[in-house]
């Protein structure tokens, strides 16, 4: 029978800032989150998942970028290991709406491909803004590379044993909800689609103030698939556990 045991590292997360006051009115905003979850037993696992977002926030220009690993061991042995590169840089042309640049590099180790690059631009477009509740759209083209992950097919690998090289279409819709004072619920949905198949992932987080700079997260990721290789599922999805730190 396996002893499950759940355990969240948090350690030097202390960053150097400027005074409450003067930080309040910096448009620079940036957060850590990590979590690590372990099971002992009959069989032994161990997941990292770290994060780190840092934005920038201008009159009329806003940047983005964020980092993210997970990696995930069984019995002694590596099962997966994830990083994910994001950046975006959005200029204003009206009140509501913004032109936007997306740049995406995703490096699995055990996914179906090994390095999957996209480059797009768009229009985006702000529904709603207020204290408690913001949602927004993008959409528009692109151009993606990937290159698949040939070292790891199996009959359970979700490898699908060839290049792409196309144009794409974008789409993206993104929402936070302050539920109350100390309760947050974020949610991001991303479709890409080109010829050689079409993705959808959705991720929902809901985050629990602690203190004024630190909260515990939970996130449920997942990812669809329109095309995979037979016998295999379209879907995956990946629950994740962890705090975040505020340090700007």
């Amino acid at each position: 029978m396996k002893t499950p045991s759940l355990f969240l590292l948090m350690s030097a997360l202390y960053m150097p800032y400027s005074h409450a006051a003067e930080a309040d009115s910096s448009p620079w905003q940036s957060e850590l989150s990590l979590g690590l979850q372990q099971l002992s037993g009959n069989a032994d696992s161990q997941t990292v998942n770290g994060e780190v977002n840092g934005q920038y926030d201008g009159e009329q220009t806003r940047y983005q970028a964020s980092a993210s690993v997970l990696q995930v061991e069984k019995d002694g042995e590596e099962d997966k290991r994830k990083t994910e590169l994001e950046t975006q840089a959005n200029r204003d042309i009206s009140a509501r709406s913004y032109v936007l640049l997306n740049a995406t590099y995703v490096a699995d180790r055990y996914g179906p491909y090994f390095d999957d690059f996209m480059l797009a631009t768009g229009l985006g477009h702000q529904w709603w803004q207020s204290d408690t509740l913001s949602l927004s759209t993008e959409v528009g083209p692109g151009y993606r590379y990937q290159r698949p992950n040939l070292d790891e097919i199996d009959d359970d690998d979700l490898i699908m044993p060839y290049s792409v090289r196309e144009p794409v279409i974008r789409a993206q819709a993104k929402g936070e909800w302050q539920l109350v004072d100390s309760v947050r619920l974020e949610g991001r949905s991303i479709v890409i689609s080109g010829a050689s198949n079409t993705s959808v992932e959705g991720a929902v987080t809901l985050a629990s103030t602690i203190t004024e700079k630190l909260s515990i997260k939970i996130t449920s990721k997942h990812n669809y698939m329109t095309d995979v290789p037979p016998g295999l599922k379209n879907h995956d999805s990946v629950l994740t556990l962890g705090l975040r730190y505020q340090w700007l």
